[in-house]
C-alpha cells in the first residue's frame, strides 16, 4: 500500500520516540508473565497504550495482525491498534486515509483462517462494524457485495459475516450506540435495503429512496440467513461443531433483525417455519436460539391483522402446537432440582415466555385465528406450563391466564371450561406465603426459588407478583361462575379450618410463632377467599341480561356467606395470629359482601367485643400478638361503625353500656379506651337518623376533651422549653442516669441487665408519655375523616367542629414537634455534656432496624431479639428514642389529618412561618430514615394546599424542606462515598449497606416530589378526579415564584451527582422537561447553563453513571440550545477539548439537526464529549458494566423492586483525574 495513503494520527509522535514492534511483543509477554511484578506490568501497559497513539499505529497494527507467524496475543494487540485509530481518530483522517484503513479491515476479514482463534476472528468482525458505522452508505458503497463474497468463501468467513450482521442490527436499531446514532437514519435505511428481498421492497415499499446503491443481489440477507439455516440443519450438525455453531450464529443474526425488519419480509422468507425446524432438533443450544428468534418477532408492538395471521397464526397449526408441547415435555422429562440440566431448564423458561406471548395474541385477536388452528392444544400447553413446579417457569403463563380469562371467547370455550377446576386448584394451592419458609426447606417450590432468585428483596417482589396473579385468576373465575366457585372455595376453607391441628400439637402460648404451619394454612385460605370476594363484588356490579336470575344467585350467595360466617364465629381460636386473620376476613364479609345484613354485623361486633385472649408477659412475642389482635378488633369495629352507623344507632344505648363496661375494666389500657370512644364517636358522626344539633352536641362533648387537653396550663408549661419537655417525659435527669449506670463502659447493651432504678425510670417514661393528648387527638381525627368525601354532610359537620379545636391545638403541637426533633440535636441541646456522654446520647438515639436482603438475621429473629431485650440497657435506650420518635410521628399524623379541613387549616394567616420552623428548624439532626417520615408529611402538606392559598402557605414550607433535603442528602452521600474509599476488610458492611439503602430511599422519595412539583402530568397522575378540578397545577405557582423555585433547583443540581441511578434519571428528566420555560436571559437560565451543565458533564464522565448517560446527554443537549456562549465556553474548558473548530462544528451540527430526534441529539453530545485525554468515557462506562445476570427481561419484570442498595461497591472507580475537579477554576 502506498505509504502516503496509510492513515497516521494527526497528533504527532508521542514523547519523540519511535515504536519498535519487537518491544510490543516484550511488553505483552511482561503483562502475561506470572513472574512479572506490578510495576513491570504497569510500565508495559503504559507502553502499549502509548504505542496505539503512534502516528504509524494503523500501519503497525495491520502488519502485526496480518502476520500469522506471530503469537495470537500480539496479532490481537495489532487489531486493538487499528481499533483505537478507528474509534478515536477517524474524523482526523482524510478520505484517502479512511479508505486505506477500511481496506486494511476488509483484507483482514478476507484472510481469516480456520486456524485463527475465535476471538481474533470476532475482533476483525468488530472492526468491520466500527468502520461500517462511520462510512457505510457514504464513502463505503460496496460493503454488501464484499459481505456476500465472504459469505460464499467458507464457514469461518460466514462467522465473520454473521457477527457483522448481528452487531449492525443491534447497534443501529436495538441499542443506544453513539456512533451509529450519529448516522442512524442513513444506516437504518441501508440495513432495510440489504436485508429485505427485492421483491418485498418493490411491492411493499415502492416509494422508498431507490438511490442508495448499497445492496448486492436480489435475495437479501434474510433469505440468505434462512437458506443457510436450512443447509446447516441438513448436515450432521450434532457431530460437526462448526456447522452447529454456524446454525446458532445464523439464528442469532435473525433474532437481532426481527424487531425492525418489515413483517412482510419475515413472512416472505418463512422465518417462522425455519425457526420451528430448528426448535425441532435435539440440540438445546439450537432450540434456545430458535425460541429467541420467535420471541423477537412476538414481542414486536402493533402487529396488524394481516401480519398477525401471517406471523403468529402459523404457531397455532396442529404440527407446531404439537412441536411446542413435545419440546416442553422433553425439558421436563428428567428435570431434577438436585441435578438440574441448566441448558434444558433455560429452554423450559424461554418456552414459557414464548407461551405467554402466544397466549396474549389469542386474547387480543381471537376472531382472527383461522379455522383448523389447534387452540385446544395451545390452551392445554398453557395449562401444563402454569402448573410447572418452578414458579419462575410458571409465572409468565400465569400472568397470561389473568388476561386470557377476561376474554369472553376464551372463557366460554369448551376446552377452557374444562380447565377451570384445575386452574382454581393450582392458584389456591400457590397462595402460600413461600417467603416465610425456612431457607433449608425441602419443599420443591422453595428449592426452585433458591435456584432462580439470588436476593431476598427480589424473591419477595417475585412472590408478591405471583400471588397477585393467582388472586387475579381466582377473581376472574369467581366472576365467571360465582355460585359454583364460591361453594368450592368455602368448602375447602371449612375443611382446612376443621383440621388445622390434625398434624400438629394443640396451640400453646409458649410455642407461639407468627408463621407457624397452622397460621400459614389459615393465611392461604383467607387470601383465597379475599380474592374470591373481589370477584364476587365485580360480578355484582355487572349484573347481566338476566337480572332476576342474577338476583336469585345473589340472595343464595349472601345466605351461604352469612351461614358460613356464623359457623366460623362459633369457633374459638387461641392463636392470636389466626384469630386476627379470621376477624379481618369476617370484616370483609360484613362490610363488603353482606352490607345489607346488619344482624350479621351486630353478631360479628359482639364476637369482637368478647374476644379476650389472656395476655402473658412471660412470652413476649405472644403478648405482642395479643396486643395486635386487640388493635385489629378496634379497627374492624370502627369500620363496622362507618358502614352500619344507622343500624348501630338504633341499639346505641345498649352498645354504649357494653362499651362503658369494657372501658371500666382495669385490664383495658388507654389505647383501647380511646378506640372504644372513637367507635361511639363514629356511630354518632356517621348516622343519618339523628338531628344535626343533637349529633354535633354529642360530638362536641368528645372533642372538648381534646381541646381542653391541648390548652391545659400544665401541658402548656411542659412544652414551653426543651428542658421542661424532657422533664414532662420523665427524662429530666437522663444524662445523670446514663452516667451513673456506666452506659459508656458497656460494649454490648443488649447483654447488660437494667437495674431496678433503670426499670422504674423506663416505666416512668412510658407512663408520662401516655399523658400527652396525642393518642386521643389522633384517634378522633381518624374517626372524623377516614372514608369521608369532601363536601359530604358528615365531612362538613366534622370540619365545623374541628375548626373550633385547630387554633387551640396548633401552638402547643408545633412546640411539641420542635422539641421532639430537637431531642436528636446533639450540638444544640446536649453540647453542655462531656464528649463521652454526648457519644452515649448519640448511641441511645441510634435506631435498630431490619432490612430485607441486608440484615443477616430473619425478620422474626430480629423482632424476637428486640422484644427479648426490653429489660436491658438496649431496651432502655429503645424506650427513650422510641418515645420521642412516637411523639414526633404522632404529631406529624395530626398535622397530616388537619390538612383534610382545607381552609380551616391552610387559611390560618400566621401558620406557615412557625410551622416551617417547627418542622425544619432541627431537621438537620434527624437521620435519613426519620427525615423520610418528615418528607412524607411535608409532601402531604404541600400537595394538599388549596390553589388560592399557595402564595401564603407554600414559600416557607418549600424553602425549609428543600434547604434541609439539600443539606442532608449532599452531606450523607459525601459520607457514603468517603466510607467506600476508606473502608477496610473488617468494617461493618451490613451497617454501611443499611445506611446507603435508607439514603437511596430518601433520595428517591425527594426526587419524586420534585418531579410532581415541576411537572403537572406527574401531579395530576397522583390526584383523584375531584382534586384535579381544584385549580391550576402547582408547577404554575412554583415557576411564578423565583424564591420557591431556587431551592428546588439547588437541590436538583445536588441530585445530578448522587450515586443512585434511578434518582439521577428522574431528576435529569424533570430538568430536561422544564428547559423550554427559560429561553429568555435570566439568572435561572444562567444557572442551568453553568452549574447544572457542569454537574451533568461530570456525571456523564464517571463510569458509575453509565446507565444515566442517555438522560444526561439529552439534558446537556437541551442546555446547549438555551445559550450560545456559556455552554460553549464550559465545554472548551474541558481537558482535551481545546480544538475550537471541532467543538464549534459539533455544536453547529447539534443546532442544525431535528430537535425532536432525541437519539441524534444525544449521539452528537456523547460524540462531542466522548474523550478526555483520549479515553472514551462512554466506552469506559460500557466496560464497567456488571456481567449480565442470567435473568431474562421477562423474569426481571416479575422481580423488580423499589430502589434500595443491597450491595455496596468497595474501593474507587478507575478515575479520570481532572474531570471531577475540572471546573474548580
Amino acid at each position: 500500500m502506498d505509504a502516503s495513503a496509510a492513515p497516521q494520527h494527526a497528533n504527532g509522535q508521542p514523547n519523540g520516540h519511535t515504536t519498535d514492534l519487537s518491544q510490543v511483543l516484550h511488553a505483552l509477554q511482561a503483562i502475561y508473565d506470572p513472574s512479572s511484578n506490578n510495576d513491570t506490568r504497569r510500565r508495559a501497559t503504559e507502553f502499549l497504550e502509548e504505542a496505539k497513539r503512534h502516528p504509524e499505529a494503523p500501519s503497525h497494527g495491520h502488519t502485526l495482525a496480518c502476520d500469522q507467524t506471530q503469537p495470537a496475543q500480539l496479532r490481537h494487540y495489532g487489531l486493538t491498534m487499528l481499533e483505537f485509530s478507528i474509534r478515536y481518530n477517524w474524523e482526523d483522517f482524510s478520505e484517502e486515509q479512511g479508505n486505506a484503513l477500511r481496506n486494511y479491515v476488509v483484507g483482514l476479514a478476507q484472510n481469516v483462517s480456520a486456524e485463527d482463534p475465535v476471538y481474533l476472528r470476532n475482533k476483525v468482525a468488530q472492526l468491520w462494524t466500527e468502520v461500517a458505522k462511520r462510512s457505510w452508505g457514504a464513502e463505503w458503497m460496496n460493503m454488501d457485495e464484499q459481505l456476500v463474497e465472504l459469505w460464499q468463501t467458507s464457514l469461518h468467513h460466514q462467522a465473520v459475516v454473521l457477527y457483522v450482521l448481528e452487531t449492525l442490527s443491534e447497534e443501529i436499531f436495538n441499542r443506544e450506540d453513539t456512533t451509529a446514532g450519529l448516522r442512524s437514519s442513513d444506516l437504518g435505511r441501508a440495513c432495510v435495503e440489504i436485508f429485505t428481498p427485492t421483491a418485498v421492497l418493490t411491492e411493499h415499499l415502492p416509494t422508498r429512496d431507490k438511490s442508495l446503491n448499497v445492496r448486492y443481489g436480489d435475495e437479501g440477507w434474510l433469505k440468505r440467513l434462512c437458506d443457510n439455516l436450512s443447509w446447516c440443519l441438513s448436515q450432521d450438525y450434532q457431530n460437526q461443531g462448526a456447522v452447529k455453531l454456524n446454525a446458532i450464529k445464523t439464528l442469532n443474526a435473525l433474532r437481532a433483525c426481527m424487531p425492525w425488519v418489515i413483517p412482510k419480509a419475515i413472512a416472505a422468507v418463512q422465518v417462522i417455519d425455519h425457526a420451528c425446524k430448528a426448535l425441532g432438533v435435539p440440540v438445546v443450544e439450537l432450540q434456545v436460539a430458535a425460541v429467541d428468534v420467535m420471541q423477537a418477532i412476538y414481542t414486536r408492538h402493533h402487529l396488524h391483522d394481516e401480519e398477525f395471521v401471517e406471523l403468529v397464526c402459523p404457531m397455532f397449526t396442529p404440527d407446531n402446537v404439537s412441536l411446542l408441547r413435545n419440546v416442553y415435555n422433553w425439558t421436563l422429562a428428567d428435570m431434577n432440582i438436585n441435578e438440574l440440566d441448566e441448558q434444558k431448564y433455560i429452554l423450559c423458561k424461554k418456552l414459557s415466555e414464548l407461551a405467554n406471548s402466544l397466549g396474549l395474541f389469542i386474547e387480543q385477536k381471537p376472531q382472527q385465528i383461522p379455522e383448523g388452528s389447534d387452540l385446544p392444544g395451545i390452551f392445554q400447553f398453557l395449562f401444563d406450563v402454569v402448573r410447572n413446579p418452578s414458579l419462575v417457569v410458571s409465572i409468565p403463563v400465569l400472568h397470561c391466564w389473568t388476561k386470557l380469562l377476561r376474554s369472553r371467547i376464551v372463557r366460554e370455550s369448551t376446552v377452557v371450561t374444562q380447565m377451570v377446576g384445575g386452574l382454581l386448584e393450582t392458584c389456591c394451592a400457590r397462595l402460600v406465603r413461600y417467603e416465610v419458609f425456612p431457607e433449608d426447606s425441602d419443599d420443591i417450590t422453595i428449592l426452585f426459588l433458591n435456584e432462580d432468585i439470588d436476593t431476598v428483596p427480589e424473591r419477595h417482589a417475585f412472590l408478591g407478583n405471583y400471588r397477585r396473579f393467582c388472586a387475579d385468576v381466582i377473581d376472574v373465575l369467581v366472576r365467571r361462575t360465582p355460585v359454583e366457585a364460591m361453594e368450592h372455595i368455602l368448602a375447602q376453607a371449612t375443611s382446612t379450618l376443621q383440621s388445622l391441628y390434625n398434624e400438629y400439637p394443640p396451640f400453646q402460648p409458649q410455642n407461639f410463632t407468627k408463621h407457624s404451619a397452622p397460621v400459614l394454612k389459615v393465611d392461604t385460605q383467607v387470601t383465597v377467599i379475599d380474592a374470591a370476594l373481589k370477584g364476587y363484588l365485580k360480578w355484582l356490579s355487572t349484573h347481566g341480561d338476566e337480572p332476576q336470575e342474577d338476583e336469585r344467585k345473589r340472595t343464595a350467595l349472601e345466605d351461604s356467606f352469612e351461614q358460613w360466617g356464623r359457623q366460623l364465629l362459633q369457633a374459638r381460636f387461641d392463636d392470636p395470629e389466626i384469630a386476627k386473620k379470621i376477624i379481618q376476613l369476617m370484616s370483609t364479609f360484613s362490610t363488603k359482601a353482606l352490607p345489607d345484613r346488619p344482624t350479621f354485623a351486630l353478631s360479628f361486633l359482639e364476637y369482637m367485643l368478647t374476644v379476650r385472649l389472656a395476655d402473658n408477659p412471660a412470652y413476649p412475642q405472644y403478648a405482642d400478638a395479643v396486643k395486635d389482635l386487640e388493635r385489629i378488633c378496634s379497627l374492624e369495629m370502627q369500620k363496622l361503625a362507618m358502614k352500619f352507623a344507622d343500624d348501630f344507632m338504633n341499639v346505641y344505648e345498649s352498645l354504649e353500656r357494653k362499651v362503658n363496661e369494657m372501658m371500666a375494666d382495669p385490664t383495658t389500657d388507654d389505647r383501647q379506651r380511646m378506640a372504644y370512644q372513637a367507635f361511639l364517636f363514629i356511630i354518632i358522626h356517621r348516622c343519618s337518623n339523628l338531628d344535626r344539633e343533637s349529633q354535633e352536641n354529642r360530638m362536641r362533648q368528645l372533642l372538648t376533651q381534646v381541646k381542653d387537653a391541648w390548652q391545659n396550663s400544665e401541658f402548656t408549661n411542659s412544652v414551653s422549653s426543651f428542658q421542661a419537655f424532657c422533664n414532662s417525659l420523665g427524662m429530666g435527669r437522663l444524662p445523670e442516669f446514663l452516667s451513673a449506670s456506666n452506659f459508656r463502659g458497656v460494649q454490648d447493651w443488649s447483654e447488660q441487665p437494667l437495674s431496678s432504678d433503670g426499670q422504674a425510670m423506663q416505666a416512668s417514661i412510658l407512663e408520662h408519655s401516655q399523658h400527652l393528648p396525642l393518642r386521643l387527638t389522633k384517634t378522633l381525627l381518624a374517626a372524623s375523616t377516614e372514608k369521608l368525601r369532601d363536601g359530604s354532610a358528615a365531612y362538613e359537620s366534622a370540619a365545623r367542629l374541628w375548626a373550633e379545636v385547630i387554633p387551640v391545638l396548633l401552638p402547643n403541637l408545633l412546640q411539641l414537634v420542635s422539641h421532639a426533633q430537637a431531642f436528636n440535636d446533639i450540638e444544640t441541646n446536649w453540647s453542655h455534656l462531656p464528649p463521652e456522654l454526648q457519644q452515649v446520647i448519640q448511641r441511645v438515639l441510634t435506631d435498630r432496624f431490619w432490612q430485607a436482603g441486608i440484615s443477616t438475621e430473619s425478620r422474626d429473629d430480629f423482632f424476637a431479639r428486640v422484644s427479648g431485650s426490653k429489660s436491658t440497657y438496649e431496651g432502655f435506650a429503645s424506650t427513650v428514642r422510641g418515645t420521642v420518635r412516637q411523639i414526633r410521628e404522632s404529631s406529624y399524623y395530626i398535622l397530616y389529618s388537619l390538612t383534610r379541613f382545607k381552609d380551616f387549616f391552610y387559611g390560618i394567616a400566621d401558620l406557615p412561618g412557625p410551622l416551617s420552623q417547627a418542622l425544619f428548624g432541627h431537621a438537620h439532626a434527624l437521620t435519613a430514615h426519620h427525615l423520610s417520615v418528615l418528607l412524607t408529611v411535608s409532601t402531604h402538606l404541600i400537595e394538599g394546599c388549596p390553589s388560592r392559598l399557595r402564595g401564603q402557605f407554600l414559600p416557607a414550607m418549600i424553602q425549609g424542606l428543600f434547604r434541609e433535603l439539600n443539606s442532608k442528602i449532599s452531606k450523607e452521600w459525601d459520607e457514603v462515598s468517603q466510607q467506600v474509599v476508606t473502608s477496610g476488610e473488617n468494617d461493618n458492611l451490613t451497617d454501611e449497606m443499611k445506611t446507603e439503602s435508607i439514603l437511596r430511599q430518601l433520595t428517591s422519595s425527594s426526587v419524586t416530589l420534585v418531579a410532581v412539583l415541576l411537572d403537572s402530568r406527574q401531579e395530576f397522575a397522583r390526584l383523584d378526579g375531584d382534586q384535579r378540578k381544584e385549580g391550576p397545577p402547582i408547577c404554575d405557582f412554583i415557576f411564578s415564584a423565583t424564591e420557591v423555585l431556587e431551592p428546588i433547583l439547588l437541590f436538583c443540581n445536588t441530585c445530578i451527582r448522587v450515586r443512585d441511578t434511578r434518582s439521577v434519571n428522574t431528576i435529569v428528566r424533570a430538568l430536561r422537561m422544564i428547559l423550554p420555560r427559560f429561553k429568555e436571559k435570566s439568572p435561572i437560565r444562567d444557572y442551568f447553563c453553568n452549574e447544572i451543565l457542569k454537574n451533568a458533564i461530570i456525571s456523564l464522565h464517571e463510569p458509575y453513571f453509565v446507565d444515566s448517560q442517555k438522560d444526561l446527554a439529552s439534558l446537556i443537549a437541551g442546555i446547549i440550545h438555551l445559550d450560545d456562549e456559556i455552554p460553549r465556553s464550559i465545554i472548551l474548558s474541558l481537558p482535551g477539548m481545546g480544538d475550537h473548530s471541532r467543538v464549534d462544528k459539533k455544536l453547529a451540527k447539534l443546532r442544525s439537526v431535528n430537535r425532536t430526534d432525541d437519539r441524534q441529539q444525544r449521539s452528537i453530545v456523547l460524540d462531542l464529549l466522548s474523550s478526555v485525554r483520549g479515553v472514551s468515557i462512554h466506552e469506559q462506562g460500557k466496560m464497567e458494566r456488571a456481567k449480565p445476570k442470567k435473568k431474562s427481561a421477562f423474569q426481571e419484570q416479575y422481580m423488580s423492586i423499589e430502589p434500595s442498595a443491597n450491595t455496596i461497591v468497595r474501593g474507587t472507580s478507575p478515575g479520570l483525574e481532572g474531570v471531577a475537579g475540572m471546573f474548580d477554576a
